[in-house]
């Protein structure tokens, strides 16, 4: 993906890249930590947590992106002492000249973990990392229609680019492969609230949810599979 990114500061005061060809954030400009918290963490993780307390879960993250998600699950795994295997994919890596420029380094200074966020964009691809005896992160330079793995998950961040960016991944194909990769049980969470995605969820078999979304955003989808 040869497109040219520029940072901005959203209104959480975190940072994100903007890529003006494709009219496309890597995270809402309401917030970037604010989104990716309340999306992913409260509504994906809290709520499979809540239906299967005390118990070890595996995360694939579709796109790694920043390293924001995945750094902020970490976060939550070392404050709740929470067992994670997490997974993400990237198929377009960003530089890590362009990660260090968005200073989230600064913005979680006030954490006291193992690891800082520049950790994160320096560990290498393709290798199983220990970071904690919590938390295990495997990074992936593969595009999602490639992926394949030796066991199945138990929740999905689908936080791939919007459907005008990258329509090809939220087909209905993605859909039921996003199906197959979980667990019974397992659930899926997207910002994305697009009608033709929650029809293709409910296609591969899911049981979908209109949820209200972050700030900016009106409505977000999170699909449980049984």
């Amino acid at each position: 993906m040869g497109h040219k990114r520029h940072q901005i500061i959203t209104e959480d005061g975190s940072s994100t890249l903007r890529i003006d060809d494709l009219k496309e954030t890597y995270h809402s400009r309401h917030g970037a930590v604010l989104e990716s918290d309340f999306v992913y963490l409260k509504e994906g993780l809290e709520f499979w947590l809540d239906q299967h307390p005390n118990q070890s879960c595996r995360i694939l993250e579709l796109g790694y992106g920043t390293g924001l998600m995945t750094y902020l699950t970490y976060l939550k795994s070392q404050k709740e002492k929470l067992e994670i295997e997490y997974v993400s994919l990237e198929a377009f890596p960003l530089s890590s000249a362009e990660i260090q420029t968005l200073n989230y380094e600064q913005f979680f200074q006030n954490d006291v973990v193992s690891h800082l966020f520049s950790t994160f964009n320096q560990l290498p691809w393709e290798q199983k990392e220990a970071l904690t005896s919590h938390f295990n992160l495997t990074k992936k330079e593969i595009k999602f229609e490639d992926f394949t793995f030796e066991f199945s998950f138990d929740l999905i961040f689908y936080d791939a680019f919007g459907f005008h960016a990258q329509p090809e991944l939220w087909s209905e194909q993605c859909m039921s492969r996003c199906y197959e990769l979980l667990n019974p049980k397992g659930v899926w969470v997207s910002y994305c609230a697009k009608g033709s995605v929650r029809r293709g969820l409910e296609k591969a078999g899911f049981e979908t949810f209109r949820l209200p979304g972050p700030p900016g955003k009106r409505e977000m989808l999170r699909a449980v599979k049984h």
